[in-house]
């Protein structure tokens, strides 16, 4: 089996101290042979030019490469292929394409000009704009929106097949779980890579809280597990490290080789990770293989 492949996943900052937190950990975690970073996106209001603006400095500063994501509920085609294209003009070449949240006003983009009916017509309008490489959404878990698990792949596979490279999994806790998922995609047709979705557990309420609006399932065990050492930051630390390194080992059992990681702006160790320059060349850039 070949070298397992990360990316990592970034919010854009808001305040001086998040600036700073933000570039130091892509510096740090630059220092690792990433498939990519990706940076979310705040859709249009007041988040969208922290989001812009995060996404092209990062390609210009960076070595690895950037994924920008887009979001199109709320907006109009042409506001948020206007998004695309400045980000095509700023060298960014991967976007992770998204529905994005429910939105108020969802309704008053429609009278404002067309609009984006799902995740396929959104990727085959990206795609006129230009060849990105895409990455999209699914989830071992079941969207809580889904009607069914059926449903829910048969809209994966629609997704892939309007074009998109990959699917990055929401995060989750249940290796079984994600190894039936997986299975279950193939049986379909689904053959791109289901990336691991991470989510490093620093603070269990958190996760817990986060679970509970995507539909991810937290194990009992953890949640007692994590309890114990709230009080105790080394104690949690140390747990959280080892949580970690014990998940990404039980999937590479199970032949994940792709993951990517939720970092919210905060250095992560995998031990799994080698320095840049002893990776072999051939696995530096991309998750196609």
């Amino acid at each position: 089996m070949k070298d397992p492949v990360f990316s990592y996943e970034f919010f854009p900052p808001r305040t001086p101290l998040g600036e700073r937190r933000f570039w130091r950990t892509i510096g740090r975690l630059e220092a690792q042979e990433a498939a990519f970073f990706s940076i979310t996106y705040g859709a249009l209001g007041t988040a969208q030019p922290q989001s812009v603006t995060a996404v092209e400095n990062a390609a210009r500063e960076c070595d690895t490469p950037i994924a920008a994501h887009l979001t199109f509920e709320g907006s109009t085609k042409e506001e948020i292929n206007a998004v695309a294209r400045s980000y095509r003009d700023a060298g960014v070449d991967r976007i992770v394409a998204l529905r994005g949240d429910a939105r108020e006003d969802a309704a008053q983009a429609r009278t404002r000009g067309d609009c984006y009916k799902d995740v396929p017509d959104f990727i085959n309008g990206l795609l006129e704009i230009h060849p990105f490489d895409i990455s999209v959404a699914c989830y071992p878990d079941v969207h809580p929106k889904a009607k069914s698990v059926d449903a829910d792949l048969q809209a994966l596979k629609e997704k892939i097949d309007a074009g998109a490279n990959r699917a990055i999994s929401q995060f989750f806790f249940d290796v079984d779980e994600y190894e039936r998922f997986r299975d279950r995609a193939a049986v379909i047709g689904i053959h791109v890579p289901i990336v691991a979705g991470v989510l490093p557990i620093r603070d269990i309420d958190s996760v817990v809280s986060f679970s509970a609006k995507c539909g991810a399932k937290v194990p009992d065990s953890l949640i007692k597990a994590f309890s114990k050492g709230a009080q105790d930051h080394d104690t949690m630390a140390k747990l959280s490290q080892d949580q970690l390194d014990s998940f990404i080992d039980q999937l590479i059992e199970r032949d994940c080789r792709h993951f990517h990681i939720y970092t919210l702006n905060q250095m992560v160790n995998i031990k799994r990770c080698r320095p840049r320059q002893l990776l072999d060349v051939s696995v530096s850039r991309g998750l196609s293989a």
